[in-house]
C-alpha cells in the first residue's frame, strides 16, 4: 500500500475476486474478509484443496501490472465447526490461521487430517511434500503437515493416461510449461537481492523462495519443489556441498547451480560429484546466471569458462601421466550420448539397448578413463572430439 497507493487498492480488489470465484467454482463458500485475508468452507477436502491449487495457478497467471507478482499463503484444514448465521466458529478456523503462518508465500500447507480425507486425489500437475510434525503457535497437539506443490515439471516419467482434473497418488504430475521455480541459497542478502531482482525481470523465471545457510536451504528444497536451486558453496551453519548432496539424495529431480567466489579444484569437482549440474563464479553476468538456469532445468552441464579450463587440463594431466584402456564402439557411443547430456534411459532408447545395460556402460566408461562423474565423462567427449 505504501509503494503502490491506489494500485494496491485496486489489486487488493481484485484479489478477493479472484479468491471468491475460485471456492464458488468448486463449490465453496467465502464467509469471511479480513484485509488481505479470507476463509472459505468446503463439504469436502478434495473441492477445499482443488480450490487452492486453482486459486494459486490463477494469482501467478494474473497481470498485476506495475505491483509485479503476488504471492499468497494458503492453509487447508479438516474439522467440525460452528454455524451462527452465515458465519462458522471454532477451533480448525483457528489452526488454519496458525497453519498459514508457517508459510513464507505462494505455499499451500495442508493439515494431516485433510491428506488423510484426500485419500491420494490430488488435482492433476501437484505433489504433496511431508513436512513432518510441526508444533503450532497457542495449539497443544502437535499437527501433521503436507505442501501442495504444483510444479512446472514432471516428476516421472510414465505418461499419464488422460488430462482428468484429478490425479492418483501423491508421485505423478502432468508435464506442463510454466515458469522456471527458482530458490536462492546465500548468506549474503545483498547477494541473494540483486539475483532476484534480475530473475524476476525475466518472464521465464519464477523465484519461489530464499535461503540464508545450506540448512534452510534443504527445507526450503522440500517446502517449496524448485526446479532449480543457485546454491553458494561457503555459508554458516550448513556449507553448499553438504546441501547439495542432502537435497539430491532426496530430491533427485531438483537441478543445482554451485556459485562460488573462488575456482578450486577440489570445491569444483566434489560439487559436480555432489550432483551439481552447473558451476558458476560470482563475478558471472546476469544473462550468464540466466544461461545456466535454463541449461540445468533442460539437464544440460553449464560451467563457467574457467573452470571448462580448468577441468579440461586436469584431463590433459592425466592423459599424460596414466594411458587410458581404450573404450570400445559401443563405449564411445555411450559416451557421445553422456556429452549430449543424455539420461541413462535416453542412452538406452537412442542405442537400442536396456537401461541396465547403459548403466554399466556408463560405469565402464567412468573406470576406465578415471573419471568421477557424468560431467567430466562429457567434458573428456567434449576435449577429444568424440561428440
Amino acid at each position: 500500500m505504501e509503494r503502490h497507493g491506489v494500485d494496491a487498492g485496486a489489486a487488493l480488489s481484485r484479489y478477493h475476486d479472484l479468491v471468491a470465484g475460485a471456492a464458488d467454482r468448486h463449490g465453496g463458500r467465502l464467509f469471511e474478509r479480513i484485509g488481505d485475508g479470507a476463509y472459505a468452507c468446503f463439504t469436502d477436502a478434495a473441492s477445499a484443496v482443488a480450490a487452492a491449487d486453482a486459486l494459486q495457478t490463477v494469482i501467478a497467471d494474473h497481470d498485476w501490472g506495475d505491483i509485479g507478482r503476488i504471492r499468497i499463503r494458503i492453509a487447508v484444514v479438516t474439522g467440525d465447526v460452528e454455524e451462527h448465521g452465515d458465519r462458522y466458529y471454532g477451533r480448525p478456523l483457528f489452526r488454519a490461521a496458525r497453519l498459514q503462518g508457517l508459510a513464507d508465500g505462494g505455499e499451500t500447507l495442508l493439515s494431516g487430517g485433510t491428506v488423510d480425507e484426500l485419500d491420494g486425489l490430488l488435482p492433476a500437475g501437484t505433489i504433496l511434500r511431508d513436512l513432518g510434525t510441526q508444533r503450532l503457535r497457542d495449539v497443544p497437539e502437535p499437527e501433521r503437515v503436507f505442501a501442495l506443490v504444483h510444479t512446472s515439471r514432471a516428476r516421472s516419467a510414465e505418461p499419464q493416461p488422460d488430462h482428468s482434473e484429478y490425479s492418483q497418488g501423491n508421485e505423478s504430475v502432468t508435464d506442463e510449461e510454466g515458469p522456471i521455480r527458482v530458490l536462492l541459497v546465500d548468506d549474503h542478502a545483498v547477494v541473494r537481492r540483486g539475483l532476484r531482482g534480475f530473475l524476476e525481470l525475466l518472464k521465464d523465471f519464477d523465484v519461489v523462495g530464499e535461503a540464508e545457510n545450506g540448512r534452510e536451504g534443504v527445507a526450503a528444497a522440500d517446502r517449496l519443489a524448485p526446479d532449480v536451486i543457485l546454491m553458494d558453496l561457503l555459508m554458516p551453519e550448513m556449507g553448499g556441498l553438504e546441501a547439495i548432496a542432502a537435497i539430491k539424495q532426496d530430491h533427485p529431480e531438483i537441478e543445482i547451480v554451485a556459485v562460488t567466489s573462488f575456482i578450486e579444484e577440489e570445491k569444483v569437482t566434489s560439487a559436480l560429484e555432489a550432483g551439481a549440474s552447473g558451476y558458476l563464479l560470482k563475478d558471472a553476468e546476469a544473462e550468464e546466471v540466466a544461461q545456466a538456469i535454463r541449461a540445468a532445468f533442460h539437464g544440460e552441464v553449464h560451467l563457467d569458462p574457467a573452470v571448462s579450463r580448468l577441468l579440461a587440463q586436469r584431463m590433459r594431466a592425466r592423459k599424460d601421466a596414466e594411458p587410458v584402456e581404450p573404450l570400445t564402439g559401443r563405449e564411445k557411443e555411450v559416451l557421445s550420448q553422456l556429452a549430449k547430456g543424455a539420461s541413462n534411459k535416453e542412452i538406452a532408447y537412442e542405442l537400442g539397448i536396456t537401461e541396465r545395460t547403459a548403466r554399466t556402460h556408463v560405469s565402464n566408461i567412468l573406470g576406465k578413463l578415471g573419471l568421477a562423474s557424468r560431467t567430466q565423462a562429457a567434458l573428456y567427449a567434449v576435449e577429444h572430439k568424440l561428440v
